[in-house]
Order: structure tokens, then C-alpha cells, then sequence
């Protein structure tokens, strides 16, 4: 095994942990904010997100291709968030037969709420560091995340 394996190796076992982290950190969010459905905030950030690019909303197939996920996986998180008050879908201004989804007032404020509590768990889980390690530690997580996400948009062999 030359020295990249056996790196790379390591650096798969430490994804692993971080997702462990991930997963506890994810988890303990229900308990926290039980206005916002479980396994829904990655998906209400986006919409919230999006809005920048689509004044009058996003469109369901786009924020699918934005969070990764298949389009029936949307449909039906959408409609969690739209049941739980803080979606909404209306007729797009361009296509009346299509719409398009925002956040509501309520889900603005969960969202700011849940973004709140993230940062106090964040603050406290990173007390230790300086913030040049954080902002250096960002950098490369998101290097990380580009570099990985981009070889799921081509074939695997062009990616090499």
C-alpha cells in the first residue's frame, strides 16, 4: 500500500466519525425545535437558499437537483413542510401551471431558530478553537465537498 492509500484510508475512517458527529448532532435537533419535521432542515435552508436566484420561489425539480435527491424524495418532504405550516406552493408567475415553493413567515422564523441553535452547538463544540482553524477548517471542508460532489456529476472514469 503506497503512502496516498494509506492516507486517503485514514481520511475515510475520519469521514466516518465526522458523520457519526453529524448524525448526533442531527439528531438531537427534534428534541430542540419539534416545529421543524425531522430530516427536513437540510431541505427548508435550500428553498430558503434558492430564493436569491428565484425571487417568486424554486421549483421542485431544481431544489431536488440542488439537495442531491430524487424527485418523489422531494415531492414528499415538501409536502411535510408545506403540511407543517412553514412551505408554501404557489402558481409560478411564469408558467401558472407549474409552482413554486418559499419559505412562510413560520418557517423563516424556525429556520432562523434552527440556525440559532446550531450556531450555540457549534460555539460551544469549538470553544478550543482559534477562529483562523475554523475559517481554515471551512475552507477545506468545503474544497472537500466540491472536489467529492463534482465526480457524482460525471462518469467515474472521467473523474480520474
Amino acid at each position: 500500500m503506497d503512502d496516498g492509500t494509506a492516507v486517503r484510508r485514514e481520511l475515510f475512517s475520519h469521514v466516518r466519525e465526522m458523520l457519526r458527529a453529524v448524525r448526533l448532532f442531527k439528531n438531537d435537533l427534534p428534541a430542540r425545535h419539534p416545529a421543524v419535521p425531522f430530516g427536513t432542515v437540510g431541505v427548508l435552508s435550500v428553498i430558503d437558499a434558492m430564493a436569491a436566484g428565484f425571487p417568486a420561489g424554486c421549483h421542485g425539480k431544481e431544489l431536488a437537483a440542488r439537495c442531491s435527491l430524487d424527485p418523489s424524495t422531494i415531492s414528499r418532504t415538501v409536502a411535510t413542510l408545506v403540511r407543517s405550516g412553514l412551505v408554501q406552493r404557489t402558481a409560478d408567475p411564469a408558467d401558472r401551471r407549474a409552482s413554486v415553493l418559499s419559505l412562510t413567515p413560520l418557517g423563516r422564523q424556525a429556520l432562523d431558530d434552527v440556525t440559532a441553535w446550531a450556531d450555540e452547538r457549534l460555539a460551544d463544540a469549538l470553544q478550543e478553537w482559534h477562529p483562523d482553524e475554523i475559517a481554515a477548517f471551512t475552507t477545506l471542508m468545503r474544497r472537500f465537498s466540491t472536489d467529492l460532489t463534482s465526480r457524482y456529476d460525471q462518469p467515474l472514469e472521467a473523474a480520474r
